[in-house]
């Protein structure tokens, strides 16, 4: 429940001065909990009580963020996974941080009077029953007590405190008397014993013991409970005990929280939601690739000459030729980023400049500083990828998961539980640990590798395998085979589950000797360093050899990252395991591109194989990652402004979400128009499917009809299509017809390049920015303007902020279903055919503890529909923005396909037999919205504290 008890005004004062009163001085930060977050009066903040919990937030919540910080708060107080989806725009990642960290303060605080009161109750027991605690504790104080003792500072013979005042001990000597219980007890012949072993210990020395093993002693009190209540205690008390033991190890631990999303990009947005806009301060870290964070000289170039930043990083690890590596504890000890510091909320960029200023790693500073964070900022396949989970060193026990951005997510777990490997990385871990082999370090344990390499190399590049799909190019085998199944080809590899418990045997051995010669490494470079004060990498690696004894070799960290890759799947593909029926075993065989690069094998003077091989292990399970994750979070939280459809994410995830939220957009609805059209301009029915999409009156309806659009639709215009194929069959048609003339008349037109760089389409976009910015600063956006063309699921649709006058429009044709003859699509959608409810509501072929999943076709149907959502919310990116969502599509005149539209537009979406109907309503909107932007330029108040709430 919300409770907010008086109006939103005279809150807003009392809160600001009973705040200012609390002040100190002499520094901006001014309060202080237990769990170290803290309260800055450098933001100004209104106090909200939301769900029980006081959150700090720094102006006047519009709905959908009171809904938001509500729903989250009564999610983390029950630790239940949910699902939240409100439209960008609406404030969603502030609402989530302010409602998150003030959770966990109030959290640490009743943490610390349950286990306040938990003391309290114990002492109540000692109190009344003290020759129950003698034959408890006066005789049974073994090693496990005495280390507890040691570890709060109490004297583990005496049981003392050194620093009480010693007590008379004779006026509370304690007899000893069997427990009228059925507990434990010293039998009647040692009671004699005990009294006199005790006699020289005091009442308090065993209260004190009692403490120190809580647990044990409220396991005890619990025990004498079931018969009777020990005096002095009362149902309450009993009860509060029961709810501690029911709390387990979750009490008095302090819930970290990982905050993933998409891309780099978006958590440098987090991280400067949190610290510019909100009055949390609290030890926070980031986690970047080694391509954001590297400074040295070559490593971070390694990515211009074609190669990858973190090979180049881990090979100069091996090699002892990393300076800043050896200097990354400097930068952790900067008083910048200790707490209270300038930098306390810090992103890379911060960290990097940082690094440079004082030589040293920004990369493996921030992993250390991750370790004691109380809250870590990453990219959201960090958490999901086991191998880079484990690496960056995330633990998820009991702590708090939030995934931004995650309409991917089902995705992007699968992609994390399977595992590719090419013949060529076989061929280099076969190298690599023959060489170790030669040079007698760990023979069998490396030549057990070596061959499981060689064997699965040969049998790539052998004529046995059979391709059953054939796409241009591409040859693809998949197995199980409806004569081989999976475990068969595992016996044809020699890949035994006895094999495989070797191979990991053997793996175990060879990454100790790895950690135990690095660890040598690294005390030798630490001593080189300091012995030679040196302060530049050119200076640390000219003399290197001189200061650093040659170390014991061992493989590469590429090879151990296939290793480990390679045995992370097969452990799950062996037919005793519970993953066995998720992954397909493929093997998928295309023409060497280096074979059309003359220049380079010219070169390089090297034979180049014909054909690149690869196998893979394609797990169709997304839960195979997830379901571990959500074992060990307290709570998981998905947010997304376009997680819908809904449906999928419980069965897909293999998780249960306690709730879920679909909130409103903040904009007006006056502010957008949202219309679905079933016929074009001549009438022919506006159906892009891929038998109409080649009828030439389609493509020339569907030409009128964006012709006619960009004739009045004002500044920007996008307009996403389901392929490049479509996109190119129509422009070609549009070009030779004049509509795409007629649309050059009023819009400068823009294609997303197909297969280009990030920087050729970074190019592009900023052009088309750049146009559409001269026009919006002439005061003439009725006139000109441009049109984006893009595709559902490409760089345009996702993560790019078109803002204002950047985008008043949204066009979408047709519906993007991914491709149908696509091999992995074909085999997702034959297995959750396999995993889904039949027709009488049972469950089909459902592994035990997995819950059924929808069928092919529905799980096919939600692709396509959150690729649209994900469009749509390209635009609309604030309060006070507005546009028009137009469908040229017949299928969203169906009320069953307009259900799978994000709330906020199924809600409000018009529906128009024509299109000559629909362009009289739409031409009213735009002329409209033109007058009232006018009119508004002039009397518009400052929102700019709202309208900085827009995130990507």
């Amino acid at each position: 429940m919300v409770s907010i008890s008086t109006s939103p005004h005279q809150q807003a004062s009392t809160m600001r001065s009973n705040a200012n009163r609390s002040q100190t001085t002499t520094a901006s930060i001014d309060i202080l909990n237990s769990e170290g977050i803290r309260i800055t009066n450098d933001v100004d903040c209104d106090m909200y009580y939301i769900g029980g919990v006081q959150v700090q937030f720094p102006f006047k919540p519009y709905p959908s963020q009171l809904g938001m910080m509500n729903h989250m708060i009564r999610a983390l107080n029950k630790a239940q996974n949910t699902m939240i989806e409100s439209p960008t725009g609406s404030g969603k990642s502030l609402a989530l941080l302010c409602a998150t960290l003030a959770w966990k303060r109030s959290h640490a605080m009743k943490q610390k009077q349950l286990l306040a009161n938990i003391s309290q109750i114990i002492r109540k027991f000692c109190k009344h029953n003290r020759s129950l605690i003698v034959a408890r504790y006066a005789e049974n104080w073994d090693a496990a007590g005495s280390a507890a003792a040691d570890a709060v500072g109490i004297d583990s013979t005496s049981g003392s405190d050194p620093k009480a005042k010693p007590e008379n001990d004779s006026a509370d000597q304690l007899k000893a008397e069997a427990p009228t219980t059925g507990t434990s007890a010293p039998s009647q012949d040692s009671k004699k014993e005990l009294s006199n072993s005790t006699s020289t210990q005091s009442a308090a020395v065993l209260q004190e013991r009692a403490l120190i093993s809580r647990t044990d002693t409220v396991d005890y009190i619990l025990d004498l409970a079931k018969f009777r209540i020990p005096d002095g205690l009362t149902d309450e008390d009993i009860a509060t005990l029961t709810n501690y033991k029911e709390a387990g190890d979750s009490v008095g631990h302090k819930p970290r929280i990982y905050f993933g999303t998409r891309t780099h990009k978006q958590v440098a947005q987090l991280v400067d939601e949190l610290r510019r806009k909100t009055p949390y301060r609290l030890r926070t870290a980031v986690l970047g690739s080694r391509a954001q964070t590297c400074i040295h000289n070559r490593a971070s170039k390694a990515s211009k000459n074609g190669e990858s930043v973190d090979d180049a990083c881990r090979a100069l690890l091996d090699e002892d030729r990393c300076a800043p590596f050896q200097s990354y504890r400097r930068l952790i000890g900067n008083k910048k980023l200790s707490v209270g510091g300038e930098l306390e909320i810090w992103d890379l960029e911060d960290i990097v400049q940082l690094g440079k200023a004082q030589f040293a790693c920004p990369y493996y500073a921030g992993r250390e500083m991750a370790e004691t964070a109380e809250l870590v900022f990453c990219p959201y396949n960090y958490i999901l990828d086991p191998g880079v989970r484990e690496a960056a060193g995330i633990k998820l026990e009991n702590n708090i998961v939030i995934l931004d951005e995650a309409h991917n997510i089902e995705n992007a777990a699968r992609d994390a539980g399977s595992f590719e490997i090419t013949d060529q990385q076989l061929s280099l871990l076969a190298y690599d640990c023959s060489g170790m082999v030669d040079e007698r370090i760990l023979i069998v344990e490396h030549r057990l590798i070596m061959v499981l390499a060689e064997t699965l190399q040969n049998w790539l590049q052998g004529e046995e395998i059979e391709y059953e799909y054939r796409d241009y190019e591409t040859q693809t085998s998949v197995w199980p085979k409806s004569n081989v199944s999976v475990d068969d080809l595992l016996r044809f590899l020699a890949l035994s589950s006895e094999v495989i418990h070797r191979l990991e045997a053997a793996y175990k051995a060879i990454e100790a000797h790895i950690k135990e010669v690095r660890t040598q490494k690294e005390r030798l470079n630490v001593a080189a360093v300091i012995a030679n004060n040196r302060e530049s990498s050119d200076d640390y690696e000219s003399n290197a050899n001189n200061n650093i004894k040659q170390s014991t070799p061992h493989i590469s960290s590429a090879s151990q990252r296939l290793i480990e890759g390679l045995l992370r799947v097969l452990r799950h593909v062996g037919s005793t395991t519970r993953f066995t029926r998720d992954y397909r075993i493929a093997a998928i065989r295309y023409p060497n591109p280096e074979l059309r690069d003359t220049n380079k094998r010219k070169r390089h003077s090297v034979v180049v194989q014909p054909f690149i091989n690869t196998m893979c292990f394609w797990t169709m399970n997304s839960g195979v990652v997830f379901a571990e994750i959500a074992s060990k979070a307290r709570s998981i939280v998905l947010t997304s402004g376009t997680l819908s459809p809904l449906e999928s994410y419980a069965s897909e995830l293999q998780i249960d979400f306690g709730s879920t939220l679909e909130a409103n957009h903040v904009i007006d609805p006056k502010r957008f128009f949202a219309m679905s059209v079933e016929c074009g301009p001549s009438g022919t029915p506006l159906e892009a499917k891929y038998k109409t999409t080649n009828l030439l009156q389609f493509q020339d309806d569907m030409g009128v009809a964006v012709a006619e659009i960009a004739s009045k639709c004002p500044d920007g215009m996008l307009v996403f299509a389901p392929s490049y194929a479509l996109l190119g069959k129509l422009s070609a048609r549009w070009e030779a017809t004049g509509h795409l003339a007629a649309i050059q008349e009023h819009k400068e037109v823009f294609f997303e390049p197909q297969g280009g760089s990030k920087d050729e389409f970074n190019d592009m976009l900023n052009r088309y920015r750049k146009h559409l910015q001269r026009d919006n600063d002439l005061g003439k956006p009725s006139q000109r303007g441009a049109v984006f063309f893009a595709v559902y699921r490409g760089k345009a649709s996702e993560g790019i902020d078109f803002t204002d006058h950047y985008c008043r429009t949204v066009v979408n044709i047709g519906i993007p279903y991914p491709a149908f003859k696509d091999v992995k699509v074909v085999l997702k959608r034959e297995y959750n055919d396999s995993r889904s409810y039949s027709t009488d509501g049972s469950a089909l072929q459902s592994s035990p503890n997995q819950q059924p999943l929808l069928n092919g076709s529905k799980w096919y149907d939600i692709q396509a529909f959150r690729a649209i959502n994900q469009a749509l919310g390209r635009c609309l990116r604030h309060k006070d923005d507005w546009g028009a969502i137009i469908m040229l599509e017949s299928r969203f005149t169906y009320p069953w396909n307009i259900a799978r539209l994000s709330k906020w537009v199924r809600g409000h979406m018009l529906i128009y037999k024509s299109f000559n109907d629909a362009k009289h309503d739409l031409n009213a909107f735009y002329d409209f919205r033109i007058k009232e932007d006018f009119v508004s330029e002039e009397t518009t108040e400052d929102n700019t504290s709202v309208v900085d709430l827009t995130l990507n």
